[in-house]
């Protein structure tokens, strides 16, 4: 951005348009210094959300968006006049049939059309995200090439990823892909995991994320990303590693909730019988049952040119029967045979008893009410989701038919305010909103590009892609995400985005991502009705879906600050 487009008049008057729209969806206080006032004799700081002049004179209530809004707000990664448009023009007298309609959709989601996100990826330049594993193996690892090109199909599935959560029309896919990639979690921009990552995101989370959680569960764990991130592909004979046994049990399915401690696995209780569990499963783990299933998961591994397969090396996964700990082992009251198992049964073994175990079936039920409900769901909705887990813990659909219950469940149509959006969402909602351009892009020059300055925004945020270092995922509580550090890290990337160009090169002049300026003037054209509500209506609607109150009015009157209400706002030269 050259000094005189950041100086010029015409940019003044858009930061100071955006900061009314900031505050008008809350995105920051509705304050400015007072050379920012463009009408003489009103007060430089309008205070009345920051500083009201008695408790009294806060709001005890928030206006609540309509039905239609709220479920698609937590149904996607933002509202969308497009999104919220295509769902009115849906079949259905009703809203609720209008819904029903839309959920049977994105929960089948190959036969939605994405050519808009198809077109922009494929457009993108993206030079990994189709190679096979082998292929990302030959390229990335064994050619050993210079660090960026190593780490590129980290880098371009994160950009990919941000391409579909604003552009795609599968929306609800594109949330639980992020909901899997946080509970089945690896750090993906790990120096032996980045260049597999593609493998990861779109053979393993992409093809499950509505599908059978078993199914899912051992292609996790066979994937090349899962066995290098938690080491079991080291895990030989008595030799066993297990950091991924221990992950598997604590995070992937029981839970920590379901912890017995380091004792003795016959002192757990059973849930249904007294004499350690037959025909049942004991209530919980203990730390014998991680060595036991590490113990089974033994020779599961990848074939990375280890030195007694030295010609075998193109990353694959590879079962190696002679790696396998073959003694007799209990695992959660299993008691599973010596040496006559076929190939890979004990491992199988594990995941068929953790899989039909109440406790897992609790764990994920709860995790996904939390993503779509709130930081507190009831054990109500909690309890029939986990239902739905056990009745179709078989059916290849089981996740769908979970989610579909969440997503029709009336706490889900009624709640409002009972979580908090992470940065990426807010991000992407905000980026879907104001109808952005933006096709991001890894690059390996000395400029400062857009995509790496929304890669350290976010990151300061505490929320980039693929960028949580330790196995348990991203938090979705909104305790870890309401300090100030991340909420002010958030708010200064949302606060860059009305400048953001899509483009920088020294000496040139690229567009806005998102003009504001000029959606303004082309969604009223009339420029006497650029009066202040009708600016911030036009974006309260466009941002939210609706006018909510007090900020609705505070905005108003800041961007209206001594004018009247039908007076004209000059968008281009008002500063």
């Amino acid at each position: 951005m050259t000094t005189a487009a950041a100086t010029s008049p015409l940019l003044n008057a858009r930061r100071k348009l955006f900061t009314a729209l900031g505050a008008a969806v809350g995105l920051g206080d509705p304050v400015a210094p007072a050379d920012a006032m463009h009408r003489p004799g009103k007060d430089a700081i309008d205070k009345r959300l920051v500083e009201p002049e008695s408790p009294d004179a806060l709001p005890q209530t928030y206006a609540t968006p309509p039905d239609r809004v709220r479920w698609l707000t937590k149904a996607t990664f933002g509202f969308s006049t497009a999104e919220d448009a295509a769902f009115l023009a849906l079949a259905g007298s009703t809203m609720d049939a209008k819904w029903q309609t839309w959920l049977n959709q994105q929960l089948a989601p190959a036969t939605i059309t994405d050519t808009d996100c198809t077109n922009r990826i494929n457009a993108g330049g993206f030079v990994t995200i189709n190679k096979t594993l082998p292929q990302l193996w030959n390229d990335h690892v064994r050619a050993d090439p210079e660090y960026y090109v190593r780490m590129l199909p980290a880098n371009e599935t994160e950009c990919t990823t941000i391409v579909r959560a604003i552009y795609s029309k599968r929306q609800l896919l594109e949330r639980m892909v992020n909901f899997w990639h946080d509970h089945f979690s690896v750090f993906g921009f790990d120096y032996d995991i980045a260049p597999v990552l593609v493998h990861y995101d779109r053979d393993v989370i992409r093809p499950n994320a509505f599908g059978n959680f078993r199914t899912m569960l051992e292609q996790v764990a066979t994937s090349t990303a899962m066995q290098l991130y938690l080491d079991n592909y080291a895990s030989r004979g008595a030799d066993f590693n297990e950091n991924y046994a221990r992950e598997l049990i604590e995070l992937h399915t029981l839970g920590v909730a379901n912890y017995f401690g380091p004792g003795d696995p016959f002192q757990v209780p059973c849930l249904t019988a007294n004499i350690h569990c037959p025909g049942t499963v004991p209530a919980g783990y203990v730390d014998n049952d991680v060595y036991e299933a590490a113990a089974a998961l033994t020779g599961w591994t990848i074939k990375n040119g280890y030195w007694q397969y030295p010609t075998e090396n193109d990353g694959t996964f590879v079962y190696r029967a002679d790696w396998h700990d073959r003694r007799n082992k209990i695992f959660l009251g299993l008691y599973i045979p010596p040496n006559n198992q076929p190939a890979m049964q004990d491992g199988r073994d594990v995941f068929n008893r953790l899989c039909a175990h109440p406790g897992t079936a609790k764990h994920i039920a709860t995790k996904m009410c939390r993503r779509f409900v709130g930081d507190a769901p009831s054990e109500a909705l909690i309890s029939a989701v986990a239902l739905d887990f056990a009745t179709y813990v078989d059916a290849p659909d089981q996740i769908a038919r979970m989610l579909r219950t969440i997503l029709t469940s009336n706490e889900f149509k009624t709640s409002w305010g009972g979580g908090m959006r992470r940065p990426f969402e807010v991000a992407m909602g905000a980026l879907r909103g104001l109808g952005a351009n933006y096709t991001p892009k890894p690059d390996n020059t000395n400029e400062w590009t857009a995509t790496e300055r929304y890669q350290w925004l976010i990151q300061m945020a505490g929320h980039r892609s693929f960028y949580w270092n330790p196995p348990n995922g991203y938090p979705d509580r909104q305790s870890a995400w309401a300090s100030t550090g991340s909420l002010a890290s958030t708010l200064k990337m949302l606060s860059w985005f009305p400048e953001m160009r899509t483009g920088y090169a020294s000496g040139t002049t690229f567009p806005y991502v998102a003009d504001i300026k000029a959606q303004t003037d082309g969604a009223i054209p009339t420029a006497s009705a650029r009066n202040a509500p009708a600016i911030i209506g036009y974006w309260c609607d466009r941002l939210l879906g609706y006018r909510p109150e007090p900020v609705y009015g505070v905005a108003t009157s800041f961007l209206q600050q001594n004018a009247t209400a039908t007076e004209a706002i000059d968008t281009g030269t008002d500063t």
